[in-house]
């Protein structure tokens, strides 16, 4: 079975993805080994790394004058070389082996991450950060873990995606109430294709073992926007650390120090 995960990493003049790309690449290797990774990149962001498969070339940069590059995300459905893709974000790190997920996955065309975890695994409705969503009614779901296979159904889905993102100005003046991101993001314009392709949201399927523990503060009732100090995340050997708990879900930091949080925390 042809199956490896994907994510767009394109650097902005504040964060080093690639750095990232590379730790979440390493951790990923540490516990799934037999797993093979893609990378997604622009020409102002190429890269090699030992822990990675697969660097390849965005077709074309929509985001190239956006400082939120969010809006290739698209293409992972054309670039992925794997029959069975799991889509990521850069800023990520994965804390134990999923290779079971793979024959639950693979039974399906698309699967989401519906809501997210605190760093207690406990799951969270985000109205927070989600009010838009709330506001215009669309799915809870997260495109930093999203399951998707060589499918006529994940080829409408992403080819709704590109469309979406490439009209944002129209879409969020005459599809959206009270949008004001000035350009598209990945969550919001998942959200609408899948609202638009399945209205209801009957089928919309939840894994609860599909989910990520999300970096945020709100999230982790933590009192202040200072959550790394808060939770204090440690590395012990291949063992994440949060809140005193060891993680067993992915990790979806907030701050993009947290490479080097890690390196200067590790026993």
């Amino acid at each position: 079975m042809s199956r490896g995960f994907i994510w767009v990493c394109q650097n902005n003049s504040t964060t080093d993805y690639v750095r990232c790309s590379i730790e979440l690449a390493r951790s990923i290797k540490r516990h799934n080994r037999h797993n093979s990774i893609c990378v997604l990149v622009d020409e102002h962001s190429m890269f090699s790394s030992e822990h990675v498969d697969v660097v390849r070339l965005l077709r074309r940069d929509h985001s190239q004058e956006h400082e939120q590059k969010f809006a290739n995300e698209h293409q992972v459905f054309s670039l992925s070389p794997y029959v069975h893709t799991i889509k990521l974000e850069s800023d990520m790190l994965w804390t134990a082996n999923t290779d079971w997920w793979w024959e639950h996955l693979c039974q399906r065309d698309m699967v989401f991450s519906v809501n997210c975890l605190n760093y207690r695994d406990q799951e969270i409705v985000d109205g927070t950060y989600r009010k838009l969503f709330t506001r215009n009614h669309l799915p809870n779901i997260y495109n930093g873990l999203t399951y998707f296979r060589k499918s006529k159904m994940a080829q409408k889905f992403f080819m709704l995606c590109d469309a979406i993102a490439s009209n944002w100005q129209q879409v969020k003046e005459k599809m959206l109430v009270n949008c004001h991101d000035k350009f598209p993001t990945t969550d919001v314009v998942y959200a609408l294709a899948h609202r638009i392709m399945e209205p209801t949201q009957q089928n919309l399927i939840d894994y609860k073992w599909f989910k990520f523990v999300h970096g945020k503060s709100a999230i982790n009732g933590s009192p202040t926007e200072d959550c790394n100090n808060y939770l204090y995340p440690v590395r012990l050997r291949d063992r994440l650390y949060l809140g005193g708990r060891r993680m067993s879900s992915v990790w979806h930091y907030h701050d993009k120090n947290i490479p080097e949080v890690l390196d200067a925390r590790t026993f």
